[in-house]
């Protein structure tokens, strides 16, 4: 059986489709009309064998293109990293190699910050800097006094000193 040659609305179809873009919309953008888009993108993408098969052979292009791209990526990291190494520049060597590791998933890259966290400070320093988003707010926010108890987890911060 010989494959029927696609039309050129059918052919824009489907690689609107294989792009990503709705079937409503692909076909509108195929030029078929926009009273019938619906039901012309609807039949072509599930009856129409000839244009379901182009259409997974362009998604399938696209999807090979995908996943070549990390393995380029590291094949030329390490020619780079080859190149600095024969060139005794060992520095740019290690970089490289430490990408490598990267794109492929090797390193994670953790950081903390530590600024204002409850557990490092002080009493003093909890309610000195609660006073200071009290202020930079407008006064929108409650203020300890000194009167109030304050529990940070089961923490107490502040007593009652009446």
């Amino acid at each position: 059986m010989k494959e029927k040659k696609l039309t050129p609305k059918q052919e824009r179809f489907a690689q609107e489709v294989a792009k990503g873009t709705n079937l409503k919309e692909s076909a509108m953008n195929a030029g078929y009309s926009h009273k019938n888009a619906r039901r012309a993108g609807s039949f072509l993408a599930n009856h129409e064998a000839s244009v379901v098969e182009r259409i997974r052979e362009l998604q399938s292009r696209g999807a090979n293109r995908a996943t070549l791209t990390l393995a380029k990526h590291l094949n030329n990291l390490e020619k780079i990293r080859d190149a600095a190494f024969s060139n005794k520049a060992f520095g740019a060597a290690v970089t490289a190699e430490i990408n490598r590791g990267k794109a492929a998933g090797l390193y994670i890259d953790r950081k903390e910050v530590l600024v204002n966290k409850v557990q490092t400070m002080s009493k003093e320093d909890i309610i000195r800097r609660i006073q200071e988003i009290h202020q930079e707010s407008g006064g929108s926010l409650p203020i300890i006094d000194g009167e109030a108890q304050v529990m940070v987890g089961d923490r107490l911060l502040a007593e009652d000193s009446s």
